[in-house]
């Protein structure tokens, strides 16, 4: 700044191996769905969040033109045959002597033409056997300082999902999509020490279900989003972003028990779905008032079989307008593009329940409900219920208490927050 002023600090500050600089965090999300109307038109991906501690790994080869800033703070294991290397915190602590297991097996999974890198990633505690993530309490039993490699007892696996640095090149400005194909042509993964992000680019509300699932059962916390292109995908450091959001698995956990749901409407289908109906309008049933009462429309969880069936079956009981029994919003845009009679009941799971305007489930039976009734976030079919007839579909009275248990919880949890090791 003295040398150059602070009116070009940009033209002659810049990114360097050697320098850490402040990671880029998320900003959490509670459904599927706010990610689907955040990123709405735009391209995304979705990456597994990986259970470990947040890395950035600098490295500089020996017969690199960058320098390596403050080379002598390189520990012994970070200088190899191949070059000098680092691994920083999110809080640009050097965890140099902590990895020096990383920093011995690094060399190896460098591509011959990568002379210089920053390189974003997790590490992660590693199941050499069951060949698997391990818990994040496994990885801090771990010392912190002076870690002999023979004495590692934990060992670790990096997950790499961004490349901030590379060959002499800052990268932070490029859109996600060109940093991450440049990233996986500059390494090369090794089954154990070095892997690449799990990653899908979709925006199918049940692929990213699935995918979430999948990486609940990898052992991970849940799916990382991101944007893709533009300025907006652009990497940015020390910002909790809107355009990187994170889905925790606790955060769809789901309700423990289903509901069983009546068929009521359903939507034509488009792309894929053009054949048939491409989603349903569901609903509770009050033996109060003897009404169904609408509670979602669902679009998660059908095969192509299954939808081809459901539509063969439903067909033959389209009506031309609602039942006078049927309760639901008379809005233009909220009616569905057919009605049924009211015969099947569906079995579906759902994320949490929540209040909307849209819905009319158990809007009687909540007092602080303003008018609104009770919707699904998230609903998922599961399988048609030929066991039960549509009066002993699940009840409004049944819908408001599962509601209301989960508001006294929700209101008892406190401010989620977040770890020095999540992002």
């Amino acid at each position: 700044m003295l040398r150059h002023g602070i009116f070009h600090l940009r033209e002659n500050c810049k990114l360097q191996a050697g320098v850490p600089l402040k990671p880029m965090l998320a900003k959490p999300t509670k459904s599927i769905t706010e990610v689907l109307d955040r990123f709405e038109g735009k391209d995304f991906t979705c990456e597994y969040k990986y259970d470990g501690e947040r890395a950035q790994i600098h490295f500089v080869a020996h017969d690199s033109t960058d320098e390596y800033a403050n080379n002598t703070a390189a520990p012994a294991a970070g200088k190899s045959d191949k070059g000098t290397a680092n691994i920083f915190s999110r809080n640009s602590e050097d965890l140099s002597k902590k990895y020096p297991d990383i920093l011995a097996k690094l060399p190896t999974w460098v591509e011959d033409g990568t002379k210089s890198f920053v390189l974003d990633c997790e590490t992660v505690a590693w199941d050499l056997t069951e060949k698997k993530v391990l818990p994040f309490q496994q990885l801090m039993t771990r010392k912190r300082k002076d870690v002999k490699v023979e004495d590692v007892k934990v060992k670790v696996c990096v997950f790499a999902f961004d490349l901030l640095y590379l060959n002499g090149e800052a990268l932070v400005n490029k859109p996600f999509r060109e940093r991450r194909e440049l990233m996986w042509k500059a390494f090369s993964e090794v089954e154990g020490e070095f892997a690449f992000a799990k990653s899908s680019n979709t925006n199918e509300l049940d692929q990213i279900q699935t995918l979430l699932e999948e990486s609940v059962k990898a052992s991970c916390e849940g799916l990382m989003v991101k944007m893709l292109d533009g300025v907006e995908s652009h990497y940015e450091p020390s910002r909790r972003s809107q355009n990187w959001l994170k889905v925790k698995k606790d955060y769809l956990s789901g309700v423990g028990d289903s509901l069983d749901l009546v068929v009521l409407g359903a939507y034509f289908g488009r792309g894929k779905r053009t054949s048939f109906y491409g989603a349903f309008l569901l609903a509770c049933y009050n033996p109060s008032s003897q009404q169904y009462e609408t509670i979602c429309n669902i679009g998660t969880g059908f095969s192509e079989a299954v939808l081809e069936e459901l539509h063969t079956q439903l067909k033959a009981h389209v009506i031309d307008r609602p039942k006078p029994f049927y309760a639901h919003s008379t809005g233009n845009k909220d009616q569905p593009d057919v009605w049924f009679e009211a015969r099947f009941v569906w079995e579906c799971k759902t994320a949490d329940l929540t209040l909307s305007p849209r819905y009319k489930a158990a809007a009687d039976q909540l007092a602080d409900a303003s008018g609104k009734g009770v919707s699904l976030r998230f609903p998922r079919f599961i399988r048609q219920r030929d066991d039960k007839k549509p009066e002993e579909a699940t009840s409004s009275r049944q819908v408001a208490e599962m509601y209301q248990k989960q508001e006294s919880v929700s209101k008892n949890k406190g401010p989620s927050v977040d770890d020095d090791f999540e992002y």
